[in-house]
Parts: C-alpha cells; sequence; structure tokens
C-alpha cells in the first residue's frame, strides 16, 4: 500500500502538471488513492504516475495508474522445446546421445577429441 505521503507528493507533482484542485479536492483524492491503490508500494507508485505524466493529457484515474503499473512490469517469455514428432525420432535422439556420451568418455580416457564436438565448436563460432 503506497504512503500517503508518497501518494501526496505525487498528487503536488500532478497539480504542477494539470488543473490546480483545491485542497479539500486533494485529501479527497488522497483517499481516494490510498484505497484504489492499496496493491501498489510507494515506488511503483511513483513510476505509474512519472509515466502517467508523460502520457496523460489530463489527471489520470486510479485506473490508469494501475494500468501504467501492469505496462511498467517486466514480461517474461517462456520457450519450449518442442517434442519430437515420433517414437522413431525418441530413439534415433536416444543413440545419438549414448553414442556422444561413450565419445566423451573415451575422449576423457583417452585424449581424443570427438569429431562432433569440433563440429560444434565451428558452428558456436559461426553463430557468435
Amino acid at each position: 500500500m503506497p504512503s500517503k505521503s508518497a501518494i501526496i507528493g505525487e498528487l503536488a507533482k500532478f497539480s504542477l502538471v494539470y488543473q490546480r484542485r483545491s485542497s479539500e479536492a486533494l485529501q479527497a483524492l488522497v483517499e481516494l488513492w490510498v484505497e484504489d491503490l492499496a496493491e501498489l508500494n510507494d515506488d511503483a507508485l511513483i513510476r505509474a504516475c512519472a509515466l502517467a505524466r508523460k502520457r496523460c493529457k489530463f489527471w489520470p484515474t486510479p485506473a490508469e495508474l494501475l494500468e501504467f503499473h501492469e505496462h511498467a512490469q517486466p514480461k517474461y517469455e517462456t520457450t519450449h522445446v518442442p517434442l519430437p514428432e515420433s517414437p522413431e525420432k525418441i530413439e534415433a535422439m536416444a543413440k545419438r546421445n549414448a553414442a556422444r556420451a561413450r565419445d566423451i568418455r573415451r575422449a576423457l580416457h583417452g585424449g581424443e577429441r570427438p569429431d562432433w564436438i569440433a563440429a560444434l565448436d565451428r558452428e558456436r563460432g559461426r553463430m557468435q
């Protein structure tokens, strides 16, 4: 919940940018915003108000401030690895992975580098 002092500070900034309001109106807004913006903390309120001052032509409503808060939140995109399309592909991948594991064990014991590792290194070099 934002503190009353944070709300008063932000309303004072809005008073400089937008049409001035009477002290009674501002006090009523403080009480209203405490109730309507309870899910925000001081930092979130300040960020939302800063965005509102940049984007709103008129005094923002609590609903607009909550929207600005939501837009300011980082969005995490999930990635997925598609599943193989058939059991045959799963079996082929398992065989390839087993062969690579054998190559790595052999390389660790014998000091030889598997050919497919060099191919991966070349591929990575192209990507960078």
